[in-house]
């Protein structure tokens, strides 16, 4: 009798448990990423403006606002040389990353052959060059030098934290 208390207890306490880690593995998902064709005049003026002196004399022909991270951006598309380039703004206008189709002849060898590596000898592939825009930053604290890279929207992508300055241990 009292073995079966302690199982019912057990089993009643692991379900609560099991159900109290569902609803906090729920809470927890990642930002969701959105993205949705808009119109030109639903494009804030700065982005607006960045997207057309990115464009120069194309067209663009595709305008969309996205959601990556927690941040807004939006997107331009136009023809350009090698076929269509896509190009990524902040809601200020500041430059995130441009896309464009390019031709193989236009990728570097080594990167041909790693992708057909893995892709397979007869996969189709289809190139587009991305040019990712990201500042990076070097300052002191704590006596140590650091750098950071960070994105427009501010995102970190890389930290570094170097030893104690060489001048600092030559005593200069």
């Amino acid at each position: 009798m009292i073995r079966t208390k302690h199982v019912a207890v057990a089993t009643v306490v692991g379900g609560m448990l099991t159900g109290g880690l569902l609803v906090w593995a729920q809470e927890k998902k990642a930002p969701v990423e959105q993205e949705r064709q808009v119109k030109e005049a639903e494009v804030p003026k700065a982005a607006l403006d960045a997207l057309k002196k990115l464009a120069g004399a194309a067209a663009i022909t595709e305008f969309a606002e996205e959601i990556e991270h927690g941040n807004k951006f939006y997107e331009g598309s136009w023809k350009g040389p090698g076929g269509n380039v896509d190009a990524l703004v902040t809601e200020a206008g500041d430059l995130v990353e441009i896309e464009e189709v390019v031709s193989v002849d236009k990728v570097p060898a080594k990167t041909r052959a790693e992708a057909e590596k893995e892709a397979g000898k007869d996969a189709k592939l289809e190139w587009e060059k991305k040019t990712i825009v990201m500042y990076e930053v070097h300052f002191k604290k704590e006596g140590k030098g650091r750098e950071l890279v960070l994105t427009p929207d501010g995102r970190r992508i890389q930290e570094e934290q170097e030893e104690a300055d060489k001048d600092e241990d030559d005593g200069k």
